[in-house]
């Protein structure tokens, strides 16, 4: 009985050493994930701070890490997220790979966000000119037309070094043209800057052979671009992407409004899976359902993906679509089909 004792007590004890060791030995995850090296911190300095905010739970442990790592004098000055490490060798590598540093910020723009979305990201980001922003783009949703240049100077024109700007007007706003990606951002770079950043990025990304697939498909770079964008709000999966682009291109061939709800969200700000009677008649020549046509501009900064679809859409003989509640995308040939399959899927 005794012994049977000890062995029970023996267990309990290395499965609390083990427990220990694990827990001690795991980074900690602290709300704000955010951890900032300073370029005069010292390794003592910098292992006393991740202790205070929780990312480390045993100075000792961590010690015993950055030595075995070889990496103690190459940790770097920066800003470094350290929401999804898992070790503190990690941690380590983490800190020893430059981060963002103090003088610049990150900007990721999200596939399918629009002006408004890099402008909120800019202005979480604390950048000193997000104020700027739409003064260098334009207005999103708007036709520069139709507002005096006092009320809202018109896009700035960078056509001369952006080719392909040539064939979008002057008076709609740079939505389409800053590609989707993350970006390393000087904190003191003027809203110009910033913008050429993105433009470049596009540039680079739109290849010659992409762009080569543009004339013989007979369509201009502004076209495409303002497709893909309408195709990136409504569908999600490649395959339905070419699917729609097909009916969209063959909708715009017989003179047809092409009705996407989209467009009207973009206009309108909303973001309605199905769109009110009310904002179908918005006067907004984005709205596709009031104007046909494909609208005055892109309404979004969409994928490659939406790009490529646009460009090379696979032939089927539907007319119309719809994404129910669980996401599929549920496809008709005649109206009254696509009736059905409102009434079916979205009710």
């Amino acid at each position: 009985m005794r012994r049977s004792s000890f062995i029970i007590v023996s267990i309990l004890v290395v499965a609390a050493l083990a427990w220990t060791a694990l827990y001690f030995g795991t980074p900690g995850t602290p709300s704000d994930a955010t951890f900032v090296v300073e370029s005069s911190d010292s390794a003592q300095k910098i292992i006393d701070r991740l202790v205070l905010r929780g990312f480390v739970r045993s100075r000792l442990l961590f010690k015993i890490a950055l030595k075995t790592s070889g990496l103690a004098t190459h940790l770097q000055p920066g800003t470094y997220t350290l929401a999804d490490v898992n070790s503190y060798e990690e941690i380590i590598i983490r800190l020893s790979s430059g981060g963002v540093r103090a003088s610049e910020f990150t900007l990721k723009i999200i596939e399918g966000w629009d002006l408004r979305d890099i402008k909120k990201a800019l202005e979480a980001a604390g950048y000193a000119q997000a104020n700027r922003f739409y003064e260098v783009t334009g207005l999103p949703a708007t036709d520069h037309r139709t507002l005096s240049a006092a009320t809202a100077p018109k896009p700035d024109d960078f056509s001369n070094t952006f080719l392909f700007l040539k064939e979008k007007p002057s008076y709609v706003s740079l939505e389409g043209y800053l590609f989707p990606d993350t970006y390393r951002i000087f904190k003191d770079a003027t809203a110009e800057e910033l913008v050429k950043t993105l433009l470049t990025n596009f540039d680079r990304k739109i290849t010659p052979e992409l762009r080569a697939e543009f004339a013989v498909h007979s369509h201009s770079m502004y076209q495409v671009v303002t497709m893909a964008s309408v195709i990136e709000k409504e569908v999600r999966g490649d395959e339905d992407k070419r699917k729609v682009a097909d009916i969209f291109w063959r909708r715009l061939a017989r003179g047809m409004a092409l009705q996407a709800d989209s467009t009207v969200n973009y206009v309108t700000g909303k973001d309605h899976a199905s769109v009110l009677l009310q904002d179908t008649k918005n006067v907004s020549r984005y709205n596709t359902y009031k104007y046909p046509g494909l609208p005055l501009g892109p309404i979004d900064n969409p994928s490659l993906s939406s790009v490529r679809a646009a460009i090379d859409p696979e032939p089927n003989n539907y007319w119309f679509f719809l994404t129910d509640k669980d996401g599929a995308v549920r496809y008709a040939s005649t109206f009254d089909e696509h009736i059905r399959n409102k009434a079916r899927y979205l009710r």
